[in-house]
């Protein structure tokens, strides 16, 4: 199976999705990472080098980047093509991108127009980002065996862990603490979540 994980800026795949996509890779599932900026509008890091970091320690099978401006996503037809573009050239299983309603103008208007792009795509599922809003998750995977390595992952992007946060809440305490509120939803320890747009299952 390929998998073709979309986000905005290095770290919001791994903040999103990174529990399934360890245990996807583990399963012998090909990864792929699509990253649309290099976050560098507000850090002098080079943060290209962490999310090549990071999808080195997750196996991925390629890394993509769209070359967009950090900050400057616009929902219009260059951003749906750089989308199709990459979904061609992939032919991905699943599709997994960061829900629409957030906080955050890149991700809202990526998760806008990956509705579009994905339009053939037979399993497409939102995750939840750090900026989310109003998240209403029905499909869960279980990421109590793989908590501690998604934390890993994170930890390859130094310069946002690092970062000093208003809440006092750093990267690394944040999706522990969500994993902990999904996994209650979802009846187990620890759990990620999705809203699918799309979710063509296999009969029983």
């Amino acid at each position: 199976m390929k998998i073709l994980a979309i986000g905005a800026h290095p770290d919001d795949i791994e903040y999103g999705c990174g529990g399934l996509l360890i245990r996807g890779a583990d399963a012998g599932h090909e990864i792929f990472l699509h990253v649309l900026t290099d976050g560098s509008a507000t850090t002098d890091a080079d943060r290209k080098t962490e999310q090549s970091t990071a999808a080195e320690m997750l196996g991925a099978k390629e890394l993509f980047w769209g070359g967009f401006k950090d900050t400057g996503l616009v929902q219009n037809r260059e951003l749906i093509v750089a989308l199709e573009n990459i979904i061609k050239k992939v032919n991905p299983d699943v599709v997994l991108v960061n829900a629409p309603g957030d906080a955050h103008q890149d991700h809202e208007a990526l998760a806008n127009c990956a509705v579009t792009a994905c339009r053939y795509q037979k399993r497409v599922l939102f995750y939840h980002d750090y900026t989310t809003l109003n998240f209403q998750p029905d499909t869960f995977i279980d990421i109590g065996d793989v908590l501690d390595r998604k934390r890993a992952l994170l930890a390859c992007h130094a310069s946002q862990v690092n970062k000093q946060n208003p809440t006092g809440l750093d990267l690394l305490e944040s999706v522990g603490a969500l994993a902990a509120y999904y996994g209650f939803m979802a009846k187990v320890r620890y759990a990620e979540a999705f809203r699918p747009l799309r979710n063509l299952i296999e009969p029983i």
